[in-house]
């Protein structure tokens, strides 16, 4: 089955159409989410385009219909931009006013040749400013980061092909849209593209959006810290990595001391600049390899890869950090306990019981000090 130009042409203009339907209502949908916008522009300006692309007149076909299809171009670029929330700036005008410039000399508006060059070129620019604006978002898209990636490789590279097919013909006049047998394959593959990059940036979008929610599940709303979900999450994760590789775990546990005093004196505003001023003081000796977290209300955790004397020294630098700290000119202090892994399978919930009674001990013999939770030699560690 064959298919010619203006068949293929009539189908894109109706894939095109019924995506900006569908993209006006995605945008409306995701309480209009920019790059879903700017994506949703990219398909209205294409439709226009690659109508005006069929008219007689050849100001309309050479310089007005390239000029819209560079700027859908750069409408998708701006739509990668605005998925990481970078600025839109102004290099995205570029391309369409390249155009402009090039159509204004007659050599090249008279010059089939030249112009699909120009054009394969500009593709081939915004192409690689999509791939390198992709590159820059890959750490929040860990699922569909590649398959765009290759995706836009793809295109890149058919661009590449159809310079090399133009520069070895020996009739200019072949690389016309109309004349050359390539350009059908250009066609689909640019329908395709199209219906691709819309569903892929869909894709993105939900997936950055369901990561946005897990991790704001997976956050204390006053400190910004871990809470208690992501604590035993992330802390069963570490005890397994420290079991692999032979590393000590500790958990250790804190509680400000006399905390509904001081939202009692101070009131709740000023009990919460000391939460976090807790949690500044904390978070500035935490380890590389360990966890911070609020466990609820003025009780914290932290689960870290670290000997017995090396969690009690970070633990006595905490302390003491925050005996000296006076967030707003209030005093407080904290008492901790700490737990070390006695057996290389001692689970979490385990460490967490043993750093409950240390502290328990250190809130008993007067607070604003740090015990070590030590195993009676009757116990059994499971």
């Amino acid at each position: 089955m064959t298919f010619d130009i203006f068949t293929l042409v009539i189908c894109e203009l109706y894939v095109l159409f019924f995506l900006s339907i569908i993209m006006v209502f995605a945008w409306k949908g995701s309480q209009y989410n920019h790059a879903l916008g700017f994506q949703c522009l990219s398909l209205i300006i294409s439709v226009v385009a690659v109508y005006l692309r069929n008219a007689e007149a050849m100001f309309w076909t050479i310089v007005v219909s390239n000029i819209l299809l560079i700027l859908a171009y750069s409408m998708q670029v701006l739509a990668f931009r605005s998925f990481r929330r970078a600025k839109s700036g102004v290099l995205w005008l570029l391309g369409p006013l390249i155009w402009t410039l090039l159509c204004l000399t007659p050599p090249f508006y008279y010059s089939p040749w030249h112009r699909h060059l120009a054009n394969c070129i500009l593709c081939i620019i915004y192409t690689a400013w999509m791939i390198a604006e992709l590159h820059r978002s890959r750490l929040l898209l860990p699922v569909t980061y590649w398959p765009v990636q290759l995706l836009l490789w793809i295109h890149l590279f058919l661009h590449l092909v159809r310079i090399l097919l133009m520069s070895l013909t020996s009739s200019p006049w072949y690389n016309v849209i109309s004349f050359s047998t390539f350009s059908i394959y250009i066609i689909l593959e640019s329908t395709m593209l199209v219906i691709s990059l819309t569903f892929a940036m869909l894709a993105m979008v939900n997936e950055h959006t369901q990561i946005k929610y897990k991790q704001a599940s997976l956050l204390d709303p006053l400190t910004g810290i871990w809470n208690r979900r992501a604590l035993f999450e992330k802390g069963n994760k570490l005890g397994k990595f420290c079991l692999k590789k032979n590393l000590p775990l500790a958990v250790i546990l804190f509680d400000l001391d006399h905390f509904k005093s001081i939202n009692d004196c101070f009131g709740h505003y000023l009990g919460d600049i000391v939460l976090m001023d807790f949690c500044r003081q904390v978070e500035s000796f935490m380890p590389v390899t360990g966890y911070f977290a609020r466990l609820g209300g003025e009780e914290f955790a932290a689960i870290i890869s670290a000997s017995e004397k090396e969690a009690l020294d970070y633990a006595e630098n905490i302390r003491r950090a925050v005996e000296n700290a006076r967030p707003e000119g209030v005093h407080y202090t904290v008492s901790i306990g700490v737990a070390t892994r006695l057996c290389p399978h001692q689970p979490i919930a385990s460490l967490m019981v043993a750093a409950d009674e240390a502290l328990y001990q250190a809130k008993a013999q007067g607070r604003n000090r740090v015990r070590l939770f030590v195993a009676s030699p009757l116990a059994e560690i499971s």
